[in-house]
């Protein structure tokens, strides 16, 4: 009885410490909102594998004064991208495609940089922007027109191959394919296209069986694919000094969906946006995380391999001194669409002493971030759906300094671990 008494005393005590630190949190991040000027913000933090805590502040929608809360969906940009090659990595599970495949093997004509025109473009070189595609020219008049013609949009050979409707010389770089580092979006709107000429399924809904449904999540790379289209979060940019809307501003009411019924599947998958359309909650977004924590399971469900998770992880690029374009300093190290973490001082630097990866993202006015630490298990996620002030750099990263600053908070609050914590 007197050891069930100090028990149950204990855990009131773990309780109400555990309590006052999100308190703590909660109130960093209301300051943090207001010191930087954000429009909403969300913070999930994750440590030891569980959710440790969630914390809103903000607006998700300021014309009609609607608050952030646990059901807030974002369109979380480049994120979206991990999540898709998580979705991918079971096909590789079962051995329908290889890493180092021929992407021609699949798409039906053959991709080629006009450059080098011996050397295949692998399914690995996409997955860690290092194909040698560049975002030329050409490519905003193809988004463009895939996103407004979703029924019948543009073959992404007619943006690659030499004589298409939208190629440009300057879509291909001059470095070897699967030498130089480039970030590049159209890596995974091709990527999107194998899986569905792998899978003969949509994008969409390949990711929403695979992935979303074993999870319970709810999220969609589509708008019109939110069931409630209430708690999407508009995202916003300061123009002329106004709060201005620039996306996902449905007023609650998706009044004109597009007609995706038309659309032959294999075409152009960019239609669905896996480079960077996914709107998810952060909880759920959470999940994602956890999955990767645990190595391809989610209580207790193996839902990828441990293999695949590992190659993910694994580096497949990492910065030489001339090898890549670092994009400030911030990219020194890719796995398979996981950003990996060198904590180079003014660079990498997010959690000093840590080992964390995962994937920032930042389009329209939103930033976000997902980065843990697989052997600790610790992590945070950050969604803004606006910045109302000029972004600026963090005093020992390239990542910016609200970004800093709550990942500092986390850590402070023992909602985190980072390094030797």
């Amino acid at each position: 009885m007197l050891n069930m008494i100090k028990k149950t005393v204990l855990t009131m005590v773990l309780l109400c410490a555990l309590q006052a630190l999100n308190g703590q949190m909660q109130q960093a991040v209301d300051d943090i909102r207001e010191k930087y000027n954000l429009m909403g913000l969300s913070v999930v933090t994750v440590r030891d594998g569980k959710i440790s805590g969630a914390f809103h502040a903000g607006l998700r929608d300021y014309e009609r004064n609607l608050p952030v809360n646990d059901s807030t969906k974002y369109r979380i940009a480049s994120i979206s991208k991990l999540v898709m090659t998580t979705g991918m990595m079971k096909l590789y599970d079962r051995k329908l495609f290889g890493l180092d495949d021929d992407v021609s093997k699949y798409l039906g004509f053959t991709l080629r940089n006009p450059n080098f025109p011996d050397r295949p473009i692998t399914i690995r070189m996409l997955l860690s922007h290092t194909s040698s595609i560049n975002e030329g020219s050409g490519y905003d008049g193809f988004l463009k027109d895939t996103y407004t013609n979703v029924s019948n949009p543009p073959d992404f050979s007619q943006l690659l191959i030499p004589g298409g409707a939208y190629y440009t010389e300057d879509m291909w770089r001059k470095e070897p394919p699967g030498e130089y580092f480039s970030y590049c979006n159209a890596n995974f709107g091709l990527a999107g296209t194998l899986i569905e000429k792998i899978t003969g399924q949509n994008f969409d809904q390949f990711m929403l069986e695979k992935i979303f449904n074993p999870l319970g999540i709810t999220g969609s790379y589509t708008s019109e694919g939110v069931e409630n289209i209430n708690n999407l979060a508009v995202i916003y940019q300061n123009e002329n000094g106004a709060w201005t809307p620039q996306t996902d501003n449905f007023k609650g009411h998706l009044s004109a969906p597009r007609d995706f019924s038309g659309y032959k599947t294999g075409t152009n998958a960019a239609v669905f946006s896996p480079q960077g359309g996914l709107r998810i909650s952060a909880v759920e977004l959470a999940r994602i995380m956890i999955l990767h924590m645990n190595k391809g399971t989610y209580e207790g469900k193996r839902i990828v391999s441990k293999k695949s998770i590992r190659l993910m992880h694994t580096p497949q690029w990492t910065f030489n001194g001339s090898n890549g374009d670092t994009g400030d300093g911030k990219d020194r190290c890719w796995g398979l669409s996981v950003h990996i973490l060198t904590n180079s001082p003014s660079g990498d630097m997010i959690c000093s002493d840590s080992k964390m990866m995962g994937h920032s993202g930042d389009a329209y006015g939103l930033i976000s971030a997902f980065y843990f630490d697989p052997d600790s298990r610790s992590g945070l996620i950050l969604m803004t759906n606006g910045i109302f002030n000029q972004l600026t750099k963090g005093s020992h990263s390239a990542f910016y300094d609200f970004e800093e600053a709550i990942f500092s908070a986390a850590r402070e609050n023992s909602l985190i671990r980072c390094g030797k914590d």
